[in-house]
């Protein structure tokens, strides 16, 4: 009876090994190819911070309860210049964020206490027209408090698709404290509110505690 057991469990992997081996084939998948070639870096390859800044963080034990993490890239023909570029971009990113979100709270807090009337619907549009002029401003103060953290950098051809032989790519992970970005939060409030007189009545009792909701949003992004 074992001795049978063994002959159909053989027969069966047998079975499966054919049917792997006869399945459909296998599509081929084309990837397209670099328009560049990498011909100096820096040292230790690209890390994980890359792509997920605050899950790096975490893994590394660094305070993400007290702080947040960006990254930044830029490009040049120059080295220090492309990394310049890239802590600027972080700012820029941290200040896009910031006056995004807040526009967005306030318009949608806006438009729930003005109803369906126009008011709501013309603070909605005034808040998406200024939203760039806001972030401009927030990015001025944003001179200091940055935290560069890493770097990395590329120096890559690209004469093989009729570009430069050589363009730095740089990118950095910038740390920002929270307390900074909460500043940044109410003063993108104030600026708002400045503006638009009537905005602080028709939102009140609407937002709760905006920079929390930062926080929270943050975290879900």
């Amino acid at each position: 009876m074992k001795k049978l057991v063994v002959v159909l469990s053989g027969s069966m992997m047998l079975s499966m090994v054919l049917a792997a081996c006869g399945g459909a084939p296998v599509k081929e998948v084309k990837v397209e190819e670099p328009q560049f070639k990498v011909i100096d870096a820096a040292p230790g390859g690209r890390e994980a911070w890359l792509d997920n800044p605050t899950m790096y963080a975490d893994k590394e034990g660094l305070d993400i309860k007290k702080s947040y993490f960006y990254t930044g890239d830029a490009q040049s023909a120059d080295k220090r210049m492309a990394c310049e570029k890239a802590q600027a971009d972080a700012m820029d990113d941290i200040a896009k964020q910031v006056s995004t979100f807040v526009d967005t709270t306030l318009a949608r807090a806006s438009s729930e206490s003005a109803g369906s009337d126009t008011s709501g619907i013309s603070a909605n549009s005034a808040s998406q027209t200024q939203t760039s002029e806001l972030s401009s401003q927030l990015s001025k103060t944003l001179v200091t408090g940055i935290n560069k953290k890493k770097q990395y950098w590329e120096q890559r051809d690209y004469s093989q698709v009729g570009g430069a032989k050589s363009i730095y790519h740089c990118w950095i992970l910038a740390e920002i404290g929270k307390q900074k970005v909460s500043e940044l939060v109410a003063k993108a409030e104030t600026i708002r509110f400045q503006q638009d007189p009537n905005l602080k009545d028709k939102v009140e009792g609407k937002v709760a505690d905006i920079q929390k909701e930062f926080d929270q949003y943050k975290q879900g992004h």
